[in-house]
């Protein structure tokens, strides 16, 4: 995509459709605003992170966990395609492409796991963002390392110390706090 294009081509419209919860009169418009937004076509990660910090993170590793769920193809800067695939999951995708999009947010190394140490340091920043947290259902939470260990009494099944997608997914599924959490996007 050039940085002179003011439209979106008919084939990547098409495309976009198919591979997203948005019509091609919301990708239009979307993509008339990103332009407006980002003439140069791109968002760098300078960019995103300001508009993280003026919507109050302004922790960096938060800004950047966020930042790659954007950037799926990790060179660095969000384009059009990667900006309507996350924001599609977030917004309209199902429980299970939320779960998946959460995981590999998640899996701060990529190796398909997620063991303590990566959630443990999400849920420190999280905790310096927003301090305690009370769950939908009214269960409160002091720490990062309580939440991480009752974290994982719950999905590590095998008790390996890592938990896979597919542990991640079914104990996700049946947490109330989570699918409430899920419908928040929705």
């Amino acid at each position: 995509m050039g940085a002179a294009q003011s439209q979106l081509k008919k084939e990547e419209l098409e495309k976009l459709q198919q591979h997203s919860h948005f019509s091609g009169k919301e990708l239009k418009a979307m993509y008339k605003q990103f332009r407006k937004e980002t003439p140069q076509g791109v968002i760098s990660k300078e960019e995103f992170r300001e508009v993280m910090r003026q919507m109050g993170v302004v922790d960096s590793f938060l800004q950047d966990l966020v930042f790659n769920v954007f950037d799926d193809d990790k060179d660095g800067s969000i384009n059009f395609q990667e900006f309507v695939a996350a924001l599609s999951v977030m917004t309209r995708g199902e429980p299970k492409e939320k779960l998946e999009l959460a995981f590999n947010m998640y899996d701060l190394d990529g190796n398909g796991f997620i063991d303590k140490k990566e959630m443990s340091q999400i849920m420190e920043s999280f905790f310096k963002l927003v301090g305690p947290l009370i769950t939908f259902s009214g269960k409160r939470y002091d720490s990062a390392t309580q939440l991480v260990e009752e974290f994982f009494d719950v999905m590590d099944k095998n008790g390996d110390g890592r938990i896979t997608l597919e542990e991640y997914k079914e104990g996700a599924l049946k947490n109330p706090d989570i699918i409430q959490g899920l419908k928040l996007f929705s």
